[in-house]
């Protein structure tokens, strides 16, 4: 028989036991007011009492406890009793009105209790022990379950899932979600789901308080609604899901150590469902244990994190300060830095700000348009002058509101920045400008973005004072240039002249020694002219060991031609560079080795070759000078036998270039010098 068929009184009896039990086979909302009426009217039929038992005792099998049932049927019996009060007029009809209501409210409560105390008693007789076993061992396994990937992994997002699957299964639930609390917006955020839309999963989120998972939350305490949508707190989040179900329990997730809430656990129940003590126990045992998980995780979470990004940040820093510090190009640096700035900290624009006498330009820009680029300001007047003037960062959360920027707001709008943030650029104590980043979106800056900007900015500052330093050196560079090249060839020109003077002098003497002695002095001036001549080129200061000896062969290759000898003097090796104090040094005694070789080597002989190579060995220069002449004399010693040349070289290569010097006869000659260039 349905509710069309059945008589007018019972169709009205049936309402009232679903609106006091809250059964699910009647439509919704209640109007409270409306069902009160209904049951004053039927209250004096003895059915009504009877019929409430009964439906108390039917829904008592669902295991609703006794305390849930007794609770809400009081509460619509007041909520209804209260609307109808306020139309009665008059102390003696209130007083007769509040006299009924508390007999029938003690009857229906009696009857309500009666009912479901004996439905419990049936519904605990048919549960077998080992239906009560399996129960508790479920529960028992799942707790089991959330504690042992609690302790198997630190990922928050296996280990929430993990949670929320074992308890829906355990409860024979429909879904089960975990709600992760965000410190910074107290807002719950959906973390992970086991039967709601994981499409929302991070996206779908309410304020502490809000709803009925935001209730608990705010409580701190577990809160149960048998029918949800009759709740007022409950809230419905588009595409989620939730529409299907219609009873709810909400844990909150708290580290009690800390006392510290870290979400919520939430479940759902498509069918109307009383919620047991143990259950709700078995849930609260399920949140703490995901309490400690997750408390451990996002610990580990946070300290990993904390030190990728600090790595990160350290090597972005490095990197950009190797980049900005291997250009010494003023504009490219200034490039540089408004690049870099961008991107350290994730912003859209940035600007530098020089010092011109008692006014600032901006001087380097990234995205910034051009009306804006044509700002200046005092030193002291706006942001960037304030920071300038008093050498500390400065913040601005919103440019159009703040009055200390001295753009206009049009211009700020037309720039399209909200935010931004300004810290000094200060090399040797000294304030070069400022630099701003920009953001486009509304952005608080927080400390650890101004020292990480800071940090960038000194990097930046060092790099600008450096290029500034090198333009200022290569324009006195350019300006001394000529001066010093005139005072090379200067120095060359009376070298060669002293030599030419010697060299007259040794022909014109009568003394074939004094002869040999003055040519000899002639020859070793014009080497160190010729080297001289080498170090005024275009590596200042510096030449390498092959240039030497080369220039010391083509000096010897003249000198042969003319003593009607035909001697080849090839040069081979490594290219290896020898400073100024060691150059001139080295070159009289290659000098002194080929003429040696010359003289002794090839004094009967009228051909023959000279090979001098270059190698580096172990960090030192090695150079060996090999002829193919007579050869030493028999059982030669250097430190007996020797003549003046060799005695020079020796002394040379000991005192002055700190290295070793030998000869040996082996097919020729092999003589070799090694020391540290």
């Amino acid at each position: 028989m349905t509710d069309k068929t059945l008589p007018a009184t019972s169709r009205d009896i049936r309402r009232i036991c679903n609106w006091l039990i809250d059964r699910e086979d009647e439509a919704r909302p209640w109007h409270p007011r409306e069902m009160f009426q209904l049951v004053v009217h039927h209250a004096e039929d003895p059915n009504l009492f009877a019929s409430i038992e009964q439906a108390a005792a039917d829904s008592a099998l669902s295991g609703r406890p006794i305390s849930v049932a007794l609770t809400m049927a009081g509460d619509r019996l007041r909520d209804g009793w209260a609307v109808e009060r306020m139309a009665i007029d008059g102390s003696a009809a209130t007083k007769l009105f509040d006299d009924r209501f508390r007999k029938l409210n003690s009857s229906v409560l009696q009857s309500i209790g009666t009912g479901l105390e004996r439905g419990l008693t049936n519904r605990l007789n048919g549960m077998t022990a080992e239906k009560k076993d399996e129960s508790g061992r479920a529960e028992l396994e799942g707790i089991m379950r959330i504690n042992a990937a609690a302790n198997s992994t630190l990922d928050l997002e296996q280990t929430s899932y993990l949670a929320a699957k074992t308890v829906a299964d355990v409860m024979e639930l429909d879904e089960c979600s975990v709600w992760i609390l965000d410190d910074e917006s107290n807002r719950l955020i959906l973390h992970q789901t086991h039967g709601l839309n994981t499409d929302l999963v991070g996206k779908a989120s309410m304020q502490v308080g809000e709803g009925i998972a935001g209730s608990a939350a705010e409580l701190g305490e577990s809160v149960v609604v048998r029918d949800a949508w009759a709740d007022p707190r409950f809230r419905v989040f588009p595409g989620l899901g939730e529409e299907q179900y219609c009873s709810i329990l909400a844990v909150p997730i708290v580290q009690f150590t800390a006392n510290r809430l870290l979400g919520v656990l939430s479940m759902h129940s498509r069918e109307y469902r009383d919620f047991s003590g143990a259950e709700i126990e078995f849930v609260e045992t399920a949140a703490g244990q995901l309490a400690m998980a997750l408390w451990n995780a996002n610990l580990y979470e946070q300290t990993d994190e904390e030190l990728r990004r600090r790595y990160s940040e350290l090597t972005t820093l490095q990197r950009i300060g190797q980049s900005l510090t291997s250009n010494l190009n003023y504009r490219d640096v200034l490039e540089q830095i408004t690049s870099y700035a961008t991107s350290i900290i994730e912003a859209d624009k940035a600007a530098i700000f020089e010092v011109d006498n008692d006014r600032i330009f901006i001087v380097a820009h990234h995205n910034v348009g051009p009306a804006y680029r044509q700002l200046s300001m005092r030193v002291g007047e706006g942001v960037a002058g304030e920071v300038v003037k008093s050498h500390q960062p400065a913040i601005v959360i919103d440019a159009l509101t703040d009055r200390r920027l001295m753009a206009s707001p049009e211009m700020i709008r037309e720039e399209g920045y909200s935010s931004m943030l300004c810290v000094p650029l200060k090399s040797r104590g000294r304030v070069l400008g400022a630099i701003t980043i920009y953001s486009e979106s509304r952005r608080e800056f927080g400390d650890h973005d101004v020292q990480l900007v800071s940090s960038f900015a000194d990097q930046a500052a060092i790099a600008m004072s450096n290029a500034r330093l090198y333009a200022q050196a290569n324009d006195g560079m350019e300006r001394n240039s000529l001066l010093l090249r005139e005072l090379h060839h200067r120095v060359k020109n009376n070298l060669q002249t002293v030599a030419s003077l010697l060299n007259m002098q040794s022909r014109r003497t009568e003394s074939p020694e004094a002869g040999d002695i003055l040519a000899l002095s002639a020859g070793r001036i014009t080497g160190m002219a010729a080297v001289h001549d080498l170090l005024s080129g275009d590596r200042i200061n510096v030449a390498t060991a092959t240039d030497i000896v080369s220039t010391m062969a083509d000096i010897a290759r003249s000198d042969i031609v003319a003593m009607g000898k035909n001697i080849a003097i090839s040069v081979e090796g490594q290219i290896v560079d020898i400073p100024e104090d060691k150059a001139t040094t080295f070159a009289l005694v290659i000098n002194e080795l080929i003429w040696n070789a010359i003289d002794h080597g090839f004094s009967d002989k009228s051909e023959g070759k000279i090979v001098v190579t270059t190698s580096f060995q172990d960090g030192d220069l090695l150079v060996e000078v090999r002829d193919d002449g007579r050869g030493l004399p028999a059982n030669f010693d250097l430190g007996v036998n020797a003549g003046l040349g060799l005695s020079i070289v020796n002394q040379l290569v000991v005192r002055d270039l700190k290295g070793k010097f030998q000869i040996a006869g082996f097919d020729g000659v092999v003589a070799s010098v090694t020391f540290s260039p």
